[in-house]
């Protein structure tokens, strides 16, 4: 589940920096997170009933979204880290 919010939010954010219109932005999006789920091999549909069942449990959620966040920043702070290097 972490895993594929993560790809989610990243393709989101990359999405949102193309300077195009919200629903292009929205288009655009939609067509990508289907990359998302192919990749990690988790159908969509079984990502919105994971999704549905996290939301009728909220410190279950809580628990995925502070690794979700943990995860990024993981991600962001190793990204800086390569380019200081560089």
């Amino acid at each position: 589940m972490v895993a594929v919010l993560s790809e989610l939010y990243i393709l989101e954010q990359k999405v949102s920096t193309l300077g195009v219109t919200r629903d292009s932005l929205n288009q655009i999006f939609a067509a990508m997170k289907g990359q998302v789920f192919e990749k990690s091999g988790v159908p969509d549909s079984v990502f919105s009933e994971s999704l549905n069942y996290y939301v009728d449990h909220p410190q279950s959620l809580e628990t995925i979204y502070t690794v979700l966040i943990d995860s990024l920043n993981l991600r962001e702070q190793r990204l800086i880290s390569s380019e200081v290097k560089k």
